[in-house]
């Protein structure tokens, strides 16, 4: 039987001894170069590329957009099958992984399913706690500039930090080392020996004693794994908020019963509202806790985790108050405001504009005027958006800019640094709050720009700090948009989900409408966002009546196709609402009477012409429970490599080859 999270033995039977040979390298040691894989096999570049374009044609290696050579992998197994809700929490914000991190995940998540459930008298210790652990890495290790093979070793080790509690939660951190050597030796991670004992490593010295300053190598490549450590030991201790004590009242009461010494321990998680990063260009952690704390457990943590390592980073308390007061009273008087005023660039989605709102309040009360500037959030306005910046737009008559949302399109990314550098050059200061993952490799550069960058989780993306816990009740909303329930769904009451639906439907509603002038559209979003900040939730829970209804209107040509729905869209329809339809069509087919949540028809396959192409838009619902995530069911083989996350598809697709690849995605998830 084929070990778990390695290509099928089966499938290598029909390749040559040089073809075999290509794609065992390319799965235990990753993408390679042709020069690096003629070395490897002695044989010359003419003969290797032969036999790349030979394995390429059959589907078992695929060319990377820096033209580096990747081997497709086969699915793991159904044993260590990931439930979708935890995929849905790794890529609410359009997060990309390869097919190593992808085994890798299906490997850590049972093991900490079953750790969280024996360590119930601890906070959280299982794969939400992991996924937002390797979040935060992420973010840090690329604004630190680590190499893409540093990068990859933290990931991994983010995952696995913790499975050891699965045996014993004292030497939790060396029984994590013995499982990823174990593992990978017996073939079920694809780390070779060298990467093994790199992020074993990581596991044992994310707890007690280590060396900050020790490298190593792996692949001939010097990795500073004590600095990746000091990275994964913050990184694990900033998951100190309110969602790491994610139980009901009812299991509280038990807790509290039986574990009274540890209500310290819980409270303090409590009195915690969330966790950011402020990079200005210096980088510092901020803690918004619930009012002004004392002798809070776990920021004691935190500053004794950050001080025992070398970085040179700050950390900052912020005391929410219980109740804002009447902000529009608070807004200062004519003449005491900044001369220059701020520009607010915001999409035109409900995430962004919730950030927009809190963000827009947060200015006032600096005593800024505010101009506002609305995008469309569809494929292809990232360029428009930043051409009107530059072209339109004097960074002299500005303080300030701000950009929220604007989506990471690969082509858009030195025409933004240019046109950043124009306005630093002109002092004008300049903030980006984007939760795509895909857009966080520019931090290097945008920091050499002296751009300041605000990180964290999905409901961190705002300007700002004078905050009060209703304004980051709204931004709980924002992180319940993007279904993310690594944030949202704890405590997420009947309210939270009216107002959510609500939103949702009105930015539908007025995207749907013809828009005229640029400034028709800030316009309408002006409104919303003042909706926002009166807080006004009745206005939105009665808008979210119909919210089904409103979104089942628009599929055309609408059939089944076993587990599939497919469906049409007419051109120009943005995208959001076609997800929103989609996941509404795929509510109608009901629930399957089985364990946990799964979905009659889990998968919903749609298209739309666009000129000489053809959209392709698909998804799975991201609740269901039992389905394989649609991203590893999409035919890389035979088109371009999809935006989206693992939970959607989707991608531009020349008209000659868009049947063929709607028709496998279609047959691969009646397949799966």
């Amino acid at each position: 039987m084929p070990s778990q999270g390695c290509i099928h033995i089966a499938a290598l039977f029909d390749l040559s001894g040089v073809e075999r040979d290509i794609v065992l390298h390319l799965t235990r040691d990753g993408p390679s170069t042709l020069s690096t894989l003629a070395r490897r096999t002695g044989l010359r570049s003419s003969d290797i590329r032969r036999k790349l374009i030979l394995l390429e044609d059959i589907g078992r290696i695929r060319v990377l957009p820096d033209g580096k050579y990747e081997a497709a992998l086969g699915r793991v197994g159904s044993r260590t099958e990931l439930p979708v809700h935890f995929w849905r929490a790794l890529c609410a914000s359009g997060r990309l992984y390869s097919e190593r991190d992808i085994i890798t995940l299906r490997t850590a998540i049972p093991i900490l399913q079953f750790a969280r459930s024996r360590l119930v008298e601890y906070a959280d210790h299982g794969p939400n706690h992991a996924l937002r652990v390797k979040s935060y890495a992420s973010q840090l290790a690329l604004v630190m500039a680590l190499s893409e093979l540093e990068q990859e070793i933290l990931r991994f080790g983010c995952l696995f930090h913790d499975v050891g509690n699965a045996v014993d939660r004292q030497q939790h951190n060396v029984i994590s080392q013995k499982t990823v050597e174990k593992l990978a030796q017996s073939g079920e991670l694809p780390f070779e020996k060298e990467e093994a004992e790199a992020i074993g490593l990581l596991c044992r010295w994310h707890r007690n004693e280590y060396d900050p300053g020790r490298c190593s190598v792996v692949h001939g490549l010097k990795v500073r794994i004590g600095l990746l450590a000091s990275i994964l030991r913050v990184a694990d201790a900033m998951d100190i908020d309110l969602r790491r004590s994610d139980y009901t009242e009812q299991f509280a009461r038990v807790l509290r019963m039986f574990y009274p010494d540890r209500l310290p321990y819980w409270t303090s998680l409590e009195e915690i509202l969330g966790v950011r990063i402020l990079c200005s260009p210096k980088l510092r952690l901020q803690v918004f806790t619930r009012g002004a704390v004392r002798d809070n457990i776990q920021i004691a943590m935190l500053r004794g985790d950050l001080a025992n390592t070398p970085l040179d980073w700050s950390i900052e308390e912020i005391a929410v108050p219980e109740k804002s007061s009447n902000l529009q009273g608070r807004w200062p008087k004519a003449g005491m405001t900044v001369d220059r005023p701020v520009l607010l660039a915001f999409a035109f989605e409900p995430h962004s504009l919730i950030m927009a709102a809190l963000s827009r309040t947060q200015l006032r009360l600096a005593g800024c005027n505010v101009e506002l500037l609305c995008f469309p959030d569809v494929s292809g306005y990232a360029e428009k958006l930043w051409q009107s910046i530059a072209s339109a737009l004097d960074p002299r008559e500005y303080s300030r800019l701000i950009v929220i949302g604007d989506r990471p399109e690969p082509t858009v990314g030195p025409l933004v640094l240019k046109i950043l550098g124009s306005w630093r050059a002109e002092s004008t200061a300049v903030t980006l709050l984007n939760r795509h993952e895909s857009y966080w490799r520019r931090f290097p550069a945008l920091l050499k720009h002296g751009v300041e960058m605000i990180l964290g989780g999905d409901w961190a993306y705002f300007w700002g700090k004078q905050v009060s816990q209703r304004e980051l009740w709204w931004a709980h909303i924002a992180a319940l948009c993007t279904r993310d329930p690594t944030k949202s769904t704890f405590g997420t009451g009947e309210e939270e989900t009216r107002v959510s639906q609500g939103l949702i439907k009105s930015v539908h509603q007025l995207a749907l409408k013809k828009i005229g002038a640029p400034e028709d559209l800030t316009r309408r979003a002006s409104r919303l966002l003042n909706r926002i900040q009166a807080d006004d939730r009745q206005y939105f829970c009665r808008r979210a009546a119909g919210f089904e209804q409103s979104f089942s209107d628009l599929l055309e040509n609408e059939k089944i196709e076993g587990k599939v729905l497919c469906c049409e869209f007419p051109p120009g329809s943005p995208s959001c609402t076609c997800y929103w339809a989609m996941e509404t069509a795929i509510e109608r087919s009901r629930r399957a009477p089985i364990r946990g949540i799964s979905f009659n028809k889990p998968y919903c396959v749609s298209t739309q012409r666009a000129g000489r192409s053809v959209e392709l838009l698909a998804i799975n619902h991201w609740r269901d429970e039992e389905v394989v995530p649609i991203r590893l069911l999409y035919p890389n083989h035979l088109g371009p490599v999809p935006t989206g996350n693992e939970s959607m598809v989707q991608v531009s697709l020349p008209a000659a080859r868009a049947d063929r690849v709607v028709r496998t995605l279609i047959e691969a998830c009646n397949h799966a």
